[in-house]
């Protein structure tokens, strides 16, 4: 298909001479492929990840990097697709996308400033936050959200005429659990590696979705309304943040 010009025997050989460096590996891998190309990433080298939870990957890269640590300048493109392969591949996947990067205290500024160029030339809006923020940010509107996708076609499935109801699902349907075809692999790390803020979140969920049922129980409708509408507008009113890009 011409996606690869050169294939490498090993990550260790594949960076040799390399002014960039993307890490595209679930991010349970992210330690053992730093390890494997360490001894050949120097003080002028560029190295980007792509995970979805950055404080595991940042601890990754200060354990086995260390004095070249400075070179790594952690990313989260915000922008794919459920189904994954070559065959999925999209020219214009980043074109007009947030770049969330993460740098840390002992990131070369250099590298930062070359990352901010990268990204930028790709067509991204590119948005700086520490790892934290970024993990918390995420557990409540990527990694809670695919949880309850996961969650729900397993609870439709495991009932007894649940392929029965999901024949007669229509397109709202269909919107809603799209994220639920992702890659079971990669968001095992995910949901892993980000447990205790996805764990938080799912608790503030799960109590406003009592809340919810109760109204329901008790017949409350107009109370009901009130949030449904709040819901509603919200939704109305948000839009995904994005930068037209450059000419």
């Amino acid at each position: 298909m011409g996606v690869i010009d050169v294939e490498a025997p090993s990550a260790l050989l594949a960076v040799s001479g390399a002014d960039i460096v993307l890490l595209a590996v679930p991010v349970s891998a992210t330690e053992a492929t730093f390890k494997a190309i360490r001894h050949l990433v120097g003080p002028t080298t560029l190295i980007m990840d792509v995970g979805s939870t950055k404080r595991d990957v940042v601890d990754a890269a200060r354990r086995v990097l260390r004095e070249n640590v400075g070179s790594f300048v952690p990313c989260h493109p915000i922008t794919g697709k459920e189904v994954s392969g070559v065959e999925h591949a999209d020219a214009d996947l980043y074109v007009g996308k947030q770049v969330i990067l993460t740098p840390i205290e002992r990131t070369f500024t250099v590298q930062l400033q070359k990352a901010v160029d990268v990204w930028t030339a790709l067509g991204s809006h590119v948005v700086k936050m520490s790892p934290q923020s970024h993990d918390a940010a995420y557990a409540a509107v990527s990694h809670l959200p695919h949880l309850i996708a996961f969650a729900l076609i397993n609870g439709i499935t495991s009932q007894e005429h649940g392929k029965e109801y999901l024949s007669l699902a229509g397109p709202g349907f269909h919107d809603f659990t799209r994220i639920a075809a992702s890659d079971p692999q990669m968001w095992r790390d995910i949901l892993i590696a980000n447990r205790e803020e996805l764990l938080a979140q799912s608790k503030i969920f799960q109590q406003t979705l009592q809340n919810l049922e109760q109204l329901i129980s008790s017949g409350s409708g107009e109370v009901l309304e009130v949030l449904i509408e709040h819901a509603s507008e919200t939704r109305a009113n948000w839009r995904i943040t994005s930068k037209p890009s450059p000419k």
